[in-house]
């Protein structure tokens, strides 16, 4: 008798277990549903005649035009996916969609962290490891707004406890179901234990097929293992040396056929140490410029990170406290002015409250705005830093870049599902040297 009470006992429990399981699937595919619904009462973005069509090529995308281009970054969108984000996801695709139909960019560029699915309510979490179905919301927000675009991943678009691993995730972007998602992996370094997959080459050309710029996506992976804990002690993976080697490669192969050196903006999720190193000479020469870092614009609202281990902001391999940040990878080394000199901008996200812009060493290092409503305490109660950045190049070659925030450039409602205050940060130690030059 005790042997059957010990048995029914388990098999309740794991009864009870099966239950918790089998519902939030059920409540996930609910909300899953009611995002999609959601985004389909928007109208789509109406584009004009002389739109443009990325157009496979020799196995690469290309967008042919002699008019500008104009490419929309957005980056850390963290849709959670789960029930416990509905009220936030609802917000994030009511302001993505804001801008696509205001700005009507040619194409866009997701620059990582498109969804966060991780345990919820805890870490805010939207209780759902399905990523894929998360995935699934921000490829429907592209289709049905008919905006072409493609995508690099972040950290958070596979951790470790999701259902779907990162080739997966690459595979379903491919999917050729979805008419407006041109991303395609060109490179994959299959030997490493964290392969990455988000890396494509995109060329922007004249109506003479020549290559005015070329725009390469590079996975900086996401964390040291596929452990737990990497995941949560923000173990940040770096850009692995057979990426670089497939970069440069395919640049130099590039340079061959058009008989001239080319110039190329990257976009990559996590930043490199380089951005850490740009931002420590200014602060510690009194936020004036030196030698080699020239500040742009925008803020660092990463600040508050110097009261946790001795003052850092966000890079790969953050981790690494024997070697100096700049030296943590060769990536900017061998693609930027000491290298093959073809590095022009770089445009990462992950620093959700940062958007500054310095050159280091001749070469624009640009933080992006988010979009994030969730991982971050109460984040989605200010609209400061939230936006995009829009890039224009030129038939020349030229190009110029400018932050756009969705509510004081967009006219978003700030009430719409959460009240925004637009006037500050989420935080207090924000760095705006602007206003520090200017003695206020």
């Amino acid at each position: 008798m005790a042997k059957f009470k010990k048995r029914f006992i388990a098999y309740g429990f794991i009864g009870l277990i099966a239950l918790a399981i089998g519902g939030k699937l059920v409540a996930t595919s609910a909300n899953t549903a009611s995002l999609f619904n959601y985004i389909n009462k928007f109208d789509a973005v109406e584009y004009g005649d002389d739109r443009l069509i990325p157009e496979l090529e020799d196995g690469r995308y290309s967008i042919k035009t002699d008019r500008d281009i104009k490419i929309m970054q957005l980056t850390d969108l963290h849709i959670g996916g789960g029930l416990y984000t509905a009220k936030k996801d609802r917000k994030a695709i009511y302001e993505i969609v804001t801008m696509l139909q205001q700005e009507k960019p040619d194409i866009v560029i997701l620059d990582g962290d498109n969804i966060f699915c991780v345990p919820g309510p805890i870490f805010n979490g939207g209780g759902t490891f399905n990523n894929k179905m998360a995935a699934k919301v921000v490829l429907q927000i592209f289709e049905h707004e008919k905006v072409y675009f493609t995508t690099v991943f972040g950290n958070h678009d596979t951790e470790s406890f999701d259902f779907t691993k990162r080739k997966g995730m690459g595979k379903l972007y491919e999917n050729n179901k979805y008419e407006y998602c041109f991303f395609q992996s060109e490179f994959s370094d299959e030997d490493n234990k964290m392969p990455s997959v988000t890396n494509q080459c995109i060329l922007l050309k004249n109506s003479d097929d020549s290559i005015r710029k070329v725009v390469m996506l590079i996975d900086s992976n996401d964390y040291i293992s596929r452990s737990i804990s990497a995941s949560i002690n923000w173990e940040y993976d770096v850009i692995h040396e057979a990426q670089i080697d497939w970069a440069e490669n395919t640049i130099k192969e590039l340079q061959t056929k058009e008989g001239h050196d080319l110039k190329t903006l990257f976009f990559h999720h996590i930043p490199t140490g380089e951005f850490e190193t740009a931002f420590r000479e200014l602060r510690d020469n009194n936020w004036n410029d030196t030698a080699t870092t020239k500040y742009v614009e925008g803020v660092w609202g990463e600040e508050a990170a110097e009261k946790i281990d001795g003052g850092r902001i966000w890079y790969g391999g953050i981790k690494d406290r024997e070697t100096a940040p700049e030296d943590i990878d060769q990536f900017f080394e061998r693609m930027g002015p000491d290298g093959m000199n073809t590095m022009e901008a770089v445009f990462v996200g992950h620093d959700h409250t940062n958007n500054a812009v310095v050159e280091y060493k001749g070469v624009t290092l640009s933080y992006g705005y988010s979009i994030d409503n969730t991982a971050y305490t109460d984040i989605a109660k200010f609209g400061k830093q939230r936006g995009c950045t829009v890039i224009t190049v030129k038939n020349d070659g030229t190009w110029s870049q400018v932050h756009k925030n969705v509510y004081t450039d967009y006219g978003a409602s700030t009430d719409k599902f959460i009240k925004v205050n637009i006037d500050d940060y989420y935080q207090e130690d924000v760095v705006d040297i602007k206003k520090i030059r200017e003695g206020r």
